[in-house]
């Protein structure tokens, strides 16, 4: 499914700024010099692999399974494997690189059905005092905002702070640091050592909230399939109301956050006009299921819709500076979660 892979780090601003500030945090973490050797699993296109060479002047290793973005990383100073890291990978890895200071593994934890097959590779690959570093969406999140538009094909694995300890525990590894991160509506970086650390206040903190909030129970998440479909109609009621009134109505995001939440809605195919997406591998393609022609956000101003529903609704302050000509010229945006919102 992710040979030819549709979804590129560096088309958003707002991501770039997150691995910006990572590149920030990491030096408090851990000493980085020209010395230092990282690999990041999932590396996309290369986004967060250029932000590191550069400013650390380092050797770094990206490997991704997209063919279409290995083309993009025809740089000498980034290596880059073509294909899905494995324990099995890890070994070849291992054997014409050597061991890894640093791994960062930035939303692809949550695409894998076997998550223990991965820490074994990293735990095959970290130095003594090495640090892994993962990034994935908070399940506390999905579960308090009703985010179900972040259940959809690729990802498989629905994680909390807890599950990822956990996986940690079961493979020699130490979960000592956590943060919360404005990443895919709320996600938690995770700190890992392949070495015994301090524990920092903050674990013990959100492992606390979570066991508050009765994530692990059964009934918690029956009543959030009754929470997800009234906030599902309420949503749908205020699209078909607008639309009732003659309002042209298009969507913002061609994710695949985006595409589950439209088939969830059951409007039909001609509900909306168009799709925007900044992404140009995207651009004249359509939307799976809903079959809407995707189209580059320039267009919003010859289209003129009166209202867009955002997709993409994680960056919508990077959207709405985006399209501010659209905003002063009456048009108004509507997101989704956590309830439905209309922005002019």
């Amino acid at each position: 499914m992710f040979k030819k892979y549709l979804w590129e780090t560096g088309v958003s601003s707002h991501n770039i700024s997150l691995i910006t500030k990572l590149s920030n945090t990491i030096q408090h973490k851990k000493t980085i010099t020209q010395k230092t050797k990282i690999i990041e699993i999932a590396s996309n296109d290369g986004s967060l692999l250029k932000v590191f060479s550069k400013k650390f002047k380092c050797e770094v290793l990206g490997v991704d399974p997209a063919k279409n973005f290995s083309n993009k990383l025809k740089d000498k100073k980034i290596n880059q494997i073509t294909d899905y890291f494995s324990h099995k990978l890890s070994k070849n890895i291992n054997h014409k690189h050597g061991l890894f200071d640093v791994c960062i593994a930035r939303n692809v934890i949550a695409h894998l059905k076997n998550p223990n097959d991965i820490f074994r590779g990293v735990k095959n690959l970290l130095a003594k005092d090495g640090l892994f570093i993962i990034e994935v969406p908070h399940l506390l999140n999905i579960f308090k905002y009703y985010q179900y538009d972040n259940v959809f094909h690729e990802h498989v694995g629905f994680h909390s702070l807890k599950s990822i300890n956990d996986l940690s525990k079961l493979h020699g590894l130490h979960l000592f640091d956590v943060e919360e991160i404005d990443s895919q509506g709320g996600s938690i970086r995770c700190y890992i050592s392949n070495s015994k650390k301090t524990v920092k206040s903050n674990v013990k903190k959100i492992l606390d909230r979570e066991m508050r909030s009765k994530l692990f129970r059964k009934q918690s998440w029956l009543k959030f399939a009754k929470d997800v479909n009234n906030h599902n109609l309420k949503l749908k009621e205020l699209l078909v109301g607008l639309k009732s009134k003659g309002n042209r109505i298009s969507v913002y995001g061609a994710s695949g956050k985006g595409q589950s939440l439209l088939q969830f809605l059951e409007l039909k195919n001609d509900f909306f006009d168009h799709i925007f997406d900044k992404s140009k591998i995207k651009q004249n393609l359509y939307s799976p299921g809903t079959h809407i022609k995707i189209m580059d956000p320039k267009f919003i101003s010859k289209t003129k819709p009166n209202y867009i529903l955002v997709c993409s609704w994680n960056i919508i302050n990077e959207i709405a500076k985006e399209q501010k000509k659209y905003l002063i010229n009456g048009g108004k945006f509507i997101t989704p979660f956590p309830e439905p919102l209309i922005i002019s």
